[in-house]
């Protein structure tokens, strides 16, 4: 159903995902004072694994019938979005290394991947909880 709790925490997910690929994630000034900054799309690997954890959000959000379908990908959601916390440590960090920064600093566009694992986990406990109800509704009868 859409009035669930748990689609309101899919939605925010795939939101916070289109967010990491909208802002920059880091940003340099160069020795010649120059800004340079990293956005998701610049890598190929981090740009796919973004737009699929995205879709993965508003996808799930309609599979409200099958709630184990819909807690197993709300699980690989949160594993995708771990990943992506990963790979742009190290897509970064690389991107660092091969240019000569005065200063640097995350962006707001950083904190995304970690908002979409925290709706993840939200999404993955509401759909946890109605298969415990539902549960006990069975036993009832």
């Amino acid at each position: 159903m859409i009035q669930r709790i748990q689609s309101v925490w899919l939605l925010l997910a795939g939101i916070a995902g289109l967010l990491t690929y909208k802002l920059p994630l880091w940003e340099g000034i160069l020795q010649d004072n120059s800004v340079k900054s990293f956005i998701g799309p610049e890598s190929l690997l981090l740009f796919a694994v973004i737009i699929a954890t995205c879709l993965l959000g508003f996808v799930t959000i309609f599979l409200y019938k099958n709630r184990s379908l819909q807690k197993n990908l709300a699980f690989v959601g949160m594993v995708l979005s771990v990943a992506i916390i990963a790979m742009e440590y190290f897509i970064v960090e690389d991107f660092k290394s091969l240019q000569n920064f005065k200063t640097s600093a995350w962006k707001f566009g950083a904190i995304m991947p970690g908002l979409m694992l925290v709706f993840f986990v939200m999404a993955y406990q509401g759909i946890r909880r109605d298969e415990k109800m539902i549960k006990s509704l069975e036993r009832l009868r």
